[in-house]
């Protein structure tokens, strides 16, 4: 099934401006997939980041439906501890695991990965922004 996304250019690196939009989609490898049944995998087309000097949250949505997930944490890098997840019923609850932004050898984003555990519940979210 292939799957055609809307381009905006995303910033070099997303860490220069405090909030980010861009389009793309969370997808997973087989691998990973596997997993889908003990593992809640987000489906998105867009993911935000929005950084503030306290907290970064990085948000997947869908355009049709809203925010998927929200994982909300410390990030003083490209490296956020999760202590957060807003899921879409709106309800947030606490949460213990990491998300990490790939940038490419050029400075450009390459991958939002996230894996988060929030009650007996593990919630992942692997965005890769469009090419086109």
């Amino acid at each position: 099934m292939a799957v055609m996304a809307l381009v905006v250019a995303a910033p070099l690196c997303a860490e220069q401006e405090p909030k980010t939009v861009i389009d793309g989609r969370c997808q997973y490898p087989e691998p990973v997939a596997q997993y889908r049944n003990e593992t809640t995998l987000i489906l998105c087309d867009t993911a935000k980041i929005d950084r503030s000097e306290t907290i970064t949250t990085l948000a997947f949505t869908r355009r049709s439906w809203g925010a998927m997930a929200r994982f909300a944490g410390d990030m003083p890098g490209n490296k956020m501890t999760v202590s957060q997840i807003t899921l879409r019923n709106g309800r947030s609850v606490a949460a213990k695991g990491t998300c990490e932004i790939f940038y490419r050898l050029d400075g450009s984003l390459a991958v939002i990965s996230c894996l988060a555990k929030a009650g007996s519940r593990s919630i992942a979210a692997n965005f890769i922004p469009s090419r086109i």
